[in-house]
């Protein structure tokens, strides 16, 4: 098992912080991991009473284009995961829900990043307020049956990994037809 040696702060930022870390093998061979760490999130996939799935289009500063989303930010500290994605829900879409549960949790990419995200759905959505973030530019909710999302999926039409798990979990685990 590797053992860590040392660890030094190369930057730190509004969002994440970079670590370079020293390691040893267990045939004493050291290198080094570089690493993001950052806070954890929460994602919600909303669920209206149709079997539609609310995504919001936002405009995405580091890729230079919009995205089509689902709701999520990440948990403040000494928040709960589950208070997170009620709080996110609601000021990115301007929908509360009156059921909101677990799904599942992963990491993003552990190869070089300890974000951890915590994956919820949503359902009984009701109205509620939309309070963006001063740096969030989501432009409109956008309603998908959830049969289409599958089949978008399939096309590799969402590029965002970590949705394409939170739909598919939601389709294997709940969906009835």
């Amino acid at each position: 098992m590797p053992k860590l040696l040392k660890s030094e702060l190369k930057y730190s930022g509004k969002r994440f912080n970079v670590v370079q870390s020293i390691w040893e093998d267990d045939n004493k061979k050291q290198y080094i991991r570089d690493s993001v760490d950052i806070a954890p999130a929460a994602l919600i996939i909303p669920i209206t009473d149709n079997n539609e799935v609310l995504f919001i289009k936002q405009y995405r500063e580091i890729i230079g284009e919009e995205s089509i989303e689902l709701p999520a930010g990440i948990i403040e500290p000494g928040e709960k995961p589950i208070e997170a994605a009620k709080r996110e829900l609601e000021e990115e879409t301007g929908f509360k829900a009156r059921v909101i549960e677990p799904l599942t949790e992963i990491y993003s990419s552990c190869g070089y990043s300890n974000e951890k995200l915590y994956l919820f759905y949503a359902k009984e959505l009701e109205q509620g307020q939309k309070r963006l973030d001063d740096d969030e530019h989501i432009t409109e909710n956008i309603y998908l049956p959830l049969e289409k999302c599958i089949e978008l999926i399939k096309q590799n039409y969402f590029k965002h990994a970590n949705q394409n798990v939170a739909v598919m979990q939601y389709y294997l685990k709940y969906y009835k037809k």
